[in-house]
């Protein structure tokens, strides 16, 4: 098995992210509907090669995504997961 890189697996993360948030009943729509660009932010962000990243907006971003998931296990274990993988958070 290739070892895959940290933005590979954030990439990942982000989408899996984005799929439990969509199918999830408990999450309410109000916050589906703010949580859902968000990620997308993110994932753009996060696209840029790492000397062009703006590192304040990323921290801002996974900030506010983590505020509104905290509650959702599920969520909360992957985003806490891309710590790992972005160490500057």
């Amino acid at each position: 098995m290739p070892e895959r890189s940290d933005e590979y697996i954030v990439g990942r993360l982000i989408e899996r992210s984005r799929l439990l948030i969509a199918l999830s009943e408990e999450i309410p729509v109000e916050t589906k509907l703010q949580t859902q660009p968000l990620l997308k932010q993110l994932e753009q962000a996060l696209a840029l090669p790492p000397g062009k990243q703006d590192r304040e907006r990323i921290r801002g971003t996974y900030a506010a995504l983590y505020s509104e998931l905290v509650d959702y296990a599920d969520l909360e274990a992957l985003l806490s997961a891309m710590k790992t993988f972005l160490p500057y958070l």
